[in-house]
């Protein structure tokens, strides 16, 4: 389950940098908006033809890193891409971002793919407050 203070930190910054390993071997990172918290983990989408997609359908490993000011967190993971079309259609209309970057878009045509992560582990650091919350 994940802390009120990480959940809290994530939605203030929902962009996040999203570290996997490319189809020709080597670290990629980009960054990669969150549609939110379902089911008590983070979800994501994006499209058939973006180049992320294909590299997690290879190796589904990943590490996602947000940054500001003295704070930051890291989350380590698997992305697991959902194929059940009520629950895509679910995350997507309870998304704040959908509307910007999908909306009027059929799911469909533009082969839209949502994910979520299975956190292997994290941590949420603050120098501030001399925090360290790991999970």
């Amino acid at each position: 389950m994940i802390n009120k203070e990480i959940k809290k930190f994530i939605e203030h910054n929902s962009i996040l940098m999203l570290a996997n390993i490319g189809l020709d071997g080597l670290p990629k990172i980009r960054p990669m908006i969150t549609l939110g918290f379902f089911r008590e983990t983070l979800w994501f989408a994006v499209t058939e033809s973006k180049l992320v997609y294909q590299e997690l359908q290879k190796d589904n490993n990943l590490e996602l890193c947000s940054v500001i000011l003295g704070r930051w967190i890291r989350i380590k993971g698997k992305a697991v891409f959902e194929y059940d079309k009520s629950i895509i259609t679910h995350v997507l209309e309870h998304s704040d971002i959908t509307d910007k970057f999908y909306k009027n878009k059929n799911e469909t045509e533009e082969n839209v793919k949502v994910f979520y992560i299975e956190i292997e582990n994290g941590v949420l650091s603050d120098l501030e407050r001399d925090l360290k919350i790991k999970f």
